[in-house]
């Protein structure tokens, strides 16, 4: 449903017939707009020179309060995800099918384990009294928060006070807690990629293993942050350059390894009252097994390794440069100051952050990831997944001290060699 409101967005509404007429109640201002779905918050953005908040606020109160989500306009939306997901098929990069996947698997059936993205199936199956129904419940004034970055607080108050309406009434909206329950969630597609161009599309397996991390209120938040920029990754190619994770362990230990590895990334999904902590990876289908034994490797070396000054240090300092180098974008800023002042009533400031994350010791990231590692992993894979073990044989892996996948030996991994697996 989201995926459709999020199409939708800055439509029709009862005094703006169109979205061009929005463009033009905005035009005089330097305005635009976009709007942002994520698994656990909708950000509708509108920017504009600082004589245009009036307007810009009431642009914002009629999309979230009056928007009229026509039929024309619920068709058209359904037609551009039909486009969209068709578009999945022409790129190697299948990170948000394979994270949907790994979601399912983790919150089986409840809150942020529901797809991200549209399925197939249900593209024809949501109606307009669906998408009624979850916005007249959803987008309501006590789950929202306001918030003007370069503009005056004064001038953003009195707009609110002329466009948004009272907070009043109960907040009947699905309140339900994230329940991690791990599990499985394999998506068979043994298709072939399109041929586009004279290049031709890699034909992949992707994998992603998670286990429960914690909520971005809890007090280990930001040790996990840490772990995760350690982990680092990315794709087999990069540029190089500063800030692109080159030295982080995925990289160093995966990537600059095994030359079948087409992509190693770890990823800290965090929400209000849950988390989960993944690393993904991609490969050729014959290589499966492998990608696995990789993959579970790396988690058992966070539990059971050593962990260098100099990389935890790298990690630190990398993390920090990040926040502050995203706080300069007023865009990111907005944002955070939205999520923060959502989830917690207030926002932390980059130096409190920063504080935060330079105490961050070895022996904290050791015992979240032996923490995280006493739960039942979660496992979503997608592609051709002919040579992908069960889930019950990675669980049996991850409860053995050196992680080994039973029933197959790879030679190419003992050897450690890169070249061709025999």
């Amino acid at each position: 449903i989201t995926h459709f409101l999020e199409k939708i967005s800055f439509g029709s509404t009862r005094q703006f017939a169109t979205s061009e007429e929005i463009v033009e109640a905005l035009q005089p201002y330097g305005g635009m707009y976009e709007s942002q779905h994520f698994r656990d918050v909708a950000v509708y953005t509108v920017s504009c020179f600082k004589h245009g908040v009036s307007m810009a606020t009431k642009v914002l109160a009629e999309t979230l309060f009056n928007a009229t989500i026509s039929p024309e306009e619920v068709e058209e939306a359904r037609g551009s995800i039909a486009y969209e997901l068709q578009t999945f098929a022409m790129v190697a990069d299948q990170e948000p099918i394979v994270t949907d996947t790994v979601h399912e698997a983790a919150f089986n059936n409840n809150t942020v384990g529901f797809n991200k993205i549209c399925p197939m199936d249900n593209l024809t199956a949501i109606t307009r009294s669906d998408l009624v129904e979850y916005y007249t419940s959803h987008y309501i004034p006590s789950r929202m928060v306001l918030v003007g970055v370069g503009v005056d607080h004064d001038d953003l108050v009195a707009a609110a006070n002329e466009h948004f309406p009272a907070i009043t009434g109960e907040n009947t909206s699905d309140m339900s807690k994230a329940l991690y329950t791990g599990g499985s969630c394999f998506r068979f597609d043994d298709s072939s990629p399109p041929v586009i161009g004279p290049q031709e599309l890699p034909t992949l397996t992707h994998v992603s293993i998670g286990f429960p991390s914690s909520s971005h209120q809890d007090e280990d938040y930001v040790k996990y942050c840490v772990l995760n920029t350690l982990m680092g990754g990315g794709g087999s190619f990069s540029a190089g350059g500063p800030g692109k994770g080159m030295y982080t362990r995925l990289y160093l230990q995966v990537l600059n390894r095994y030359h079948w590895m087409y992509s190693a990334l770890a990823f800290n999904h965090v929400y209000e009252d849950s988390g989960i902590f993944t690393i993904s990876g991609s490969s050729h289908p014959s290589h499966g097994w492998d990608l696995v034994q990789v993959l579970i490797k790396q988690f058992k070396e966070m539990a059971t390794g050593a962990i260098e000054f100099h990389e935890l240090n790298r990690a630190k300092t990398q993390l920090k440069s990040t926040l502050l180098m995203n706080l300069e974008y007023r865009n990111i800023e907005l944002e955070d100051v939205g999520r923060q002042v959502l989830a917690a009533g207030h926002r932390k400031s980059a130096t409190e952050l920063c504080s935060m994350i330079e105490a961050v010791t070895p022996m904290d990231l050791q015992r979240i990831s032996a923490e995280m590692l006493e739960a039942e992993p979660s496992v979503g894979a997608y592609g051709n997944l002919k040579h992908i073990p069960t889930y019950e044989e990675i669980c049996s892996a991850f409860k053995r001290d050196n992680g080994e996948l039973h029933g197959r030996i790879s030679q190419f991994l003992l050897r450690g060699v890169r070249g061709k697996s025999s």
